[in-house]
């Protein structure tokens, strides 16, 4: 069998998995929730197979950390909690932006795009095109109803690649490489703290309970420290005081 017919059949096969797997419930239940709306089934899938990738990788990271030995011991937990925290901030940190940059970048779009599609730039483009119809001698385009294919067609088409692009890149840049960077190491501290605790925990001990002490120090706090005489102080103060009486 030579290569070409080994690959033939094998796209079959993958042909009819396909097809077997459009008769799941799961897959009837996404055709019925995206039907019709092919811009946001592409967004939430792209969108949706990085968050499933960094979900994979954050599990491995974790589990690759927690048993490498050459990070010591004392640090280890660390590396390991930064790992986990870094990894399910990405996770709600696209899902959150994506969310809302889906409610509000139609809004978006409308307010930066207004003079390209407000009635005086539609009827000034429904001109232009009828005037190039003309020319090229096609005056059946002159009978369509432009305006409404301007309406349903070019501008919902200008938007589909405006949310795409603003929702993804929402996600990806915004969420993932500015918004989590700045947040994962503080958070990580925390996540290390909560490990050690349940570790002590597990194993039976109890955790040590944070007391205010208050220590102060030998040359910031003079002035709030109370200065008692020694005894022997207090003997040469009585002595110079009985010495004085007996001379006057």
């Amino acid at each position: 069998m030579s290569l070409s017919t080994m690959g033939v059949s094998a796209l079959k096969g993958i042909g009819r998995g396909l097809a077997k797997a459009t008769n799941f419930k799961s897959a009837k239940w996404l055709g019925d929730k995206f039907d019709g709306n092919l811009e946001k089934a592409l967004a939430t899938a792209v969108v949706g197979s990085i968050i499933a990738k960094d979900g994979i990788g954050c599990a491995m990271y974790v589990t690759q950390s927690m048993n490498n030995k050459k990070i010591p011991d004392e640090k280890r937990k660390f590396v390991a909690a930064l790992d986990l925290t870094n990894g399910l901030l990405m996770i709600l940190a696209q899902i959150g932006m994506f969310l809302a940059m889906r409610k509000y970048s139609g809004t978006i779009f409308n307010k930066i795009f207004n003079k390209s599609f407000n009635p005086i730039a539609k009827s000034n483009t429904i001109t232009r095109m009828r005037m190039l119809a003309a020319k090229k001698g096609e005056p059946i385009l002159r009978k369509i109803g432009l305006g409404k294919v301007f309406d349903e067609k070019v501008q919902k088409g200008a938007l589909d690649v405006f949310k795409f692009v603003l929702d993804t890149a929402a996600a990806t840049i915004v969420g993932k490489r500015v918004i989590v960077p700045l947040i994962a190491t503080p958070f990580a501290s925390k996540v290390e703290k909560w490990l050690d605790k349940r570790e002590k925990m597990q194993n039976g001990e109890k955790p040590a309970q944070e007391t205010d002490t208050f220590t102060p120090s030998a040359k910031g706090d003079e002035k709030h420290q109370e200065v008692k005489p020694t005894e022997e102080e207090i003997t040469n103060l009585l002595d110079i005081y009985k010495q004085n009486h007996k001379e006057a």
